[in-house]
């Protein structure tokens, strides 16, 4: 049985709509797509509570914030604490994100900082977290592609 959402034409027009333009509103959302705004407005709370459209948050630029440098950083740890260390890196504020992975470590790390010597501080911040046991660092140079979701829209 498939689990995903089903999201019909309709619904597919809306998100596009959505992650083109997300301020310009119901009414506008509506008018796009040629349905009642209450339609619209349903559509969108459907959305929301199906996890299909996850926050109406803002995306903001690290780089734009004072931080231009980016880095993702895989750690190896002890694997009973996981727990106890990605509450210990959600510390790090410029920590963005820690996901699991499957592979030779056991978490990637996103981070971003303010030049060289702050990016050391981070890792020193990593590297002091309990469970942390290795780190590997790869520092990012330019975003080629993404994030992006729209073409999932598409099939």
């Amino acid at each position: 049985m498939d689990a995903a959402p089903h999201i019909d034409d309709t619904d597919r027009r809306l998100l596009k709509i959505v992650l083109a333009a997300p301020r310009v509103g119901v009414r506008e959302f509506s008018r796009r797509l040629g349905v009642a705004r209450g339609t619209a407005q349903a559509r969108l709370d459907k959305l929301e509570a199906r996890g299909v459209l996850g926050s109406w948050a803002p995306t903001l630029d690290p780089a734009a914030l004072g931080y231009p440098l980016s880095a993702l950083v895989h750690i190896q740890m002890a694997q009973a604490e996981l727990e106890e260390t990605c509450a210990g890196l959600a510390e790090v504020r410029e920590i963005l994100e820690v996901m699991s992975v499957a592979g030779e470590f056991d978490i990637v790390c996103r981070v971003v900082a303010r030049d060289h010597a702050h990016l050391e501080e981070v890792f020193s911040a990593i590297i002091s977290t309990r469970g942390v046991l290795r780190t590997r660092t790869e520092v990012i140079l330019r975003q080629r592609v993404g994030p992006r979701l729209a073409q999932l829209l598409d099939g």
